[in-house]
């Protein structure tokens, strides 16, 4: 079914990743000088929703004056709508396809191909891929790179677009709640034994078999971290460096001698965390003029400077849980300005008045996170050993009438949240005997905990029973502490699917100014 998005219409959504904003084509043009006609071109929207997929109909614009010439410390609601769409084209399972267009009248899934109806070329999908690396093999991105050339009086232009895309994959949500600890970092501590994925160890069983190289990579990605983004969450930062280099290659591949560069950065959720990362990293470059708008932007550093940033917006829905990760409690912020409102309170009746499912919004804002306080008291916290040899902060306890009994659920939780223990050499699962009856334990830091709710984040995305019965199942062994966490975070599961989704961020988008 499609739905025409007209007026007021604008401003309602369909379920989950559905993009709905409406704003006209202009026309400008490219390095060779041609005219395009960008004026009222419709566009189709199709995206996965589980086993669905979703279309509906579209229109949205782009002038070179968004950024020639524009002002980049002022937040631009043309702009955002345009970042938006590059944001949500650039995942797998969605598609922004222009329905007529001499350009590209091609409708397939296909990250770069909305690009050249805005006269930019080359548009390169990039996959940061966990074979290239030794260690930190989960902190990795996709993103869609692009350019064009503007010519503007007697001034050369080039205009970079970066569109980062959001969490893919089970080992990117690790990363999102890997935000490192770099207190000990002039110390006698080494980066593997600080966090919850760098174990050496780790990688080496995972097939990585030359244990001083992967020491080596290991150690030099910490230092590098420690040195210059000491204040940055580290799943995010080491991405955000990654993908520099690989945009910094596509530049040097495409760059116009005599041009000034101009770079539009851009994600959803984890793609926006990157984004912003990275909008930091280029306002601070004077080489270049920077405008970063990340949608559901995580918060991504304990910079106490960074609301001094003036070139990069924040894009937030005020009941989305992600936004609240990590913790103010935590000492975690975001670079630059953020433009931020409530879909329940001031946008719900629009989401209603097409969205079938409208009763499972569900708002998580910040006040909610409360529950997670007591987790840890800040980022070093999640990390922290009593010493090397003693027992962990935390421990898990559920006791069987068999031994049997005992293994078929350790076996069970091995293919869900326990398999992960394999990445941190201080959790323990074992089943002990004790007066006749079977203990399975474990002994973990919180941030084992803290992946216990990525699983089921995960799992709740894919199959609602197994998130269930997992979130059953820890419960029931967790310490009171984290029962109450873990319970909490699961009754907010399908909240956060609608409140994070892109329908909400459609409506921010459209309507902010």
């Amino acid at each position: 079914m499609f739905l025409k998005l007209t007026g007021k219409m604008k401003k309602s959504v369909l379920p989950a990743l559905a993009l709905a904003f409406a704003f006209a084509f202009f026309s400008c043009s490219n390095d060779a000088g041609a005219d395009y006609d960008y004026e009222s071109n419709n566009a189709v929207v199709n995206f996965t929703l589980g086993s669905n997929v979703l279309s509906f109909d579209t229109s949205f614009a782009y002038d070179d004056s968004l950024f020639v010439g524009a002002d980049n410390s002022a937040y631009s609601p043309a702009l955002a709508r345009f970042a938006y769409a590059l944001a949500f084209d650039c995942y797998d399972t969605a598609k922004v396809s222009l329905k007529t267009s001499a350009k590209n009248p091609s409708s397939s899934y296909d990250n770069t191909a909305l690009y050249s109806n805005f006269g930019f070329k080359d548009a390169e999908y990039v996959e940061l891929s966990s074979s290239d690396y030794l260690a930190d093999t989960r902190d990795l991105t996709n993103a869609v790179f692009a350019h064009k050339t503007v010519d503007s009086g007697d001034k050369k232009y080039q205009i970079f677009t970066v569109a980062v895309q959001g969490s893919s994959g089970m080992d990117q949500w690790f990363s999102n709640f890997d935000v490192g600890d770099f207190s000990d970092a002039a110390t006698t501590k080494t980066y593997a034994t600080l966090s919850a994925t760098h174990s050496v160890a780790a990688a080496v069983a995972a097939g990585n078999t030359d244990q001083a190289s992967v020491q080596a990579e290991s150690i030099s990605n910490y230092t590098t971290l420690a040195t210059s983004f000491a204040t940055e969450h580290k799943g995010f930062a080491l991405a955000s460096l990654r993908l520099k280099e690989k945009f910094e290659a596509y530049v040097a591949g495409h760059e116009v001698s005599g041009s000034e560069k101009i770079v539009l950065l851009t994600g959803h959720s984890r793609g926006a965390a990157i984004a912003n990362i990275l909008g930091k990293v280029y306002e601070d470059d004077s080489g270049w003029t920077s405008f970063a708008y990340g949608f559901a932007t995580p918060r991504t550093t304990t910079n106490e400077n960074a609301a001094s940033y003036k070139t990069i917006f924040n894009i937030v829905n005020t009941d989305d849980l992600v936004t609240e990760l990590p913790l103010k409690n935590w000492g975690f912020t975001r670079y630059g300005t953020d433009k931020a409102a409530s879909i329940s309170s001031t946008y719900l009746s629009e989401w209603k008045k097409i969205l079938p499912l409208a009763s499972d919004y569900v708002s998580a804002n910040g006040e909610d996170t409360s529950y997670l306080n007591g987790v840890a008291s800040d980022r070093a916290d999640l990390y922290k050993l009593e010493d090397a040899s003693a027992v962990q902060y935390n421990t898990f306890n559920l006791t069987f009438d068999t031994e049997e009994e005992a293994n078929e659920m350790l076996a069970y939780l091995k293919s869900y949240g326990f398999g992960i223990a394999s990445y941190d050499p201080y959790s323990t699962f074992s089943v002990v005997e004790n007066d006749g009856k079977y203990t399975l334990s474990a002994t973990f830091r919180p941030q084992f905990f803290l992946n216990t709710l990525v699983m089921s984040i995960c799992l709740a995305s894919s199959d609602t029973t197994a998130a269930a019965k997992f979130v059953t199942t820890m419960c029931g062994g967790y310490s009171l502490l984290h029962k109450r966490a873990l319970f909490t975070m699961s009754q907010k599961i399908t909240g956060f699917a609608y409140s994070h989704s892109a329908p909400c961020y459609s409506i921010l988008a459209d309507n902010l100014e």
